[in-house]
């Protein structure tokens, strides 16, 4: 047994797993020193902390709250874009490929994790409330210059481009700070802060739909925008930092990518992260190509998928805090795949359609909040915000991948209407996901009744 699995195993079953690279302690301890613990979280993280107000208290959840709400106008917002994208599809840009025209959407949600890693270095030295003020503004200012664009390059540099990179400042922010608040119920507190985004998405999924057939696409982005300004820059204020602002020894500390446990987070968030978005592209144009269903369904089925995952994350954050968030991705990650290659796939027709949704809901959109909190468990909140904007890095790429991939085989194998192989792609992917995380977990520790 490794030095590793013996501290594991004395473990507490309510210990957060931080490696020693992060621990206040030397490496190599003094003689006569003990060896570095892993403890939940370093206690040294308070010392380097705001003393106005205290962990876990109502102030705390308040911080909780505010990034719930971020998350909602933010990745809501992103969840909704399959509207858009069936109205360019089908109406505006049908002449185009779908490809060319899943460039807006791809954009945005690669532009909205990919800035995730400068977040976290600016966070360190610029105000957390006036970085999620000044993201919130630019990003319903992004929906408005959309709401006048014509063509689909100018939608992407708007609705993709623009909207993303801003939306990453009161999106990252909105999910790492609350974590500086919350020790004793982590999981739970990110998982409300992750139901905001299944909430936002499923009301402005019905917002917009409404907007485009009674007032047009244009003031649909025109009211969109308002909103998300509005609230994103309201409640900028309580996304506080309890962490002094202070310029870091190195502004790229690049030494986290040496570390196993990272690179293994690293590799299930790509392969799991950025399929999670395909079936809220695909399920629009699903149901009015093979179902042959008004898009009012596919509208529906996104909405579905939000309204599920809002009760999905709060299982799984109640569950991780339970059993630990590893064990619990290994859970969702297998039953996201089976949502896609046992129920979507084989079965045609409305009724497998709606239960898929509602399966991946459950489960597929839980995922990005239960790796964040596998980050917290593992490195502690000290660093978070920079750790998992390298995490939201990596998935960006995927996603960029993955999405456009799957456009490209529509188009390509099958003619637009055949989505076979989108589905077997996204299921593939999860599965991939889910063997990298099983290794993940036997080489924390083979212990199986460990909480890890």
């Amino acid at each position: 047994m490794t030095d590793s699995e013996k501290r594991l195993s004395h473990m507490p079953s309510s210990a957060t797993l931080v490696p020693e690279a992060e621990c206040p302690k030397l490496l190599k301890p003094a003689v006569g020193e003990k060896d570095c613990e892993y403890t939940a979280g370093c206690e040294k993280d308070d010392e380097f902390v705001s003393g106005r107000y205290k962990e876990d208290s109502l102030f705390a959840w308040m911080v909780v709250l505010a990034g719930c709400i971020q998350a909602m106008i933010t990745l809501g917002a992103s969840r909704a874009h399959g509207v858009y994208q069936e109205y360019y599809v089908i109406d505006e840009f049908a002449h185009m490929p779908t490809a060319t025209v899943s460039w807006i959407g791809s954009v945005q949600n690669t532009t909205l994790n990919l800035c995730g890693v400068f977040v976290g270095i600016l966070s360190q030295v610029y105000d957390t409330r006036i970085m999620c003020a000044a993201g919130s503004l630019v990003m319903g200012l992004a929906f408005i210059l959309a709401s006048f664009s014509t063509e689909v390059w100018q939608l992407v540099l708007t609705q993709g481009v623009m909207f993303g990179s801003a939306a990453s400042f009161p999106y990252i922010l909105g999910v790492t700070v609350p974590l500086q608040w919350i020790k004793k119920r982590r999981g739970l507190a990110l998982a409300l802060v992750y139901m905001g985004s299944g909430v936002g998405g499923m009301w402005i999924s019905i917002l917009t739909r409404s907007c485009i057939d009674t007032v047009g696409r244009a003031w649909s982005q025109r009211i969109i925008g308002c909103i998300v300004m509005v609230l994103g820059v309201g409640l900028s204020p309580l996304i506080a930092s309890r962490r002094p602002t202070q310029r870091p020894q190195k502004l790229f500390d690049l030494s986290v990518l040496r570390e196993w446990r990272f690179l293994f987070i690293a590799g299930s968030s790509f392969f799991a992260m950025a399929p999670n978005t395909i079936p809220y592209i695909l399920l629009p144009t699903y149901t009015a190509d093979v179902l042959k269903e008004s898009s009012r369904l596919g509208s529906t089925l996104v909405t579905i998928i939000n309204v599920s995952g809002i009760f999905g994350r709060f299982v799984a954050g109640v569950l991780s805090d339970r059993f630990g968030p590893v064990n619990m991705l290994i859970v969702w990650t297998l039953l996201a795949a089976y949502s896609q290659l046992g129920i979507w796939l084989p079965f045609a027709n409305v009724p497998a359609t709606i239960a898929s949704a509602t399966l991946f809901g459950v489960t597929g959109s839980s995922i990005v909040g239960m790796i964040l909190n596998a980050l917290s468990h593992q490195y502690g909140v000290t660093r978070i915000t920079y750790i998992s904007g390298l995490i939201y890095m990596s998935y960006s790429i995927s996603s960029l991948v993955v999405v456009q991939t799957t456009s490209i085989m529509l188009d390509t194998v099958g003619h637009g209407v055949d989505y076979t192989w989108p589905i077997v792609y996204t299921g593939l992917l999860l599965v991939v996901a889910m063997v990298v995380l099983i290794v993940f977990r036997f080489k924390l520790s083979p212990k199986l009744a460990l909480v890890v």
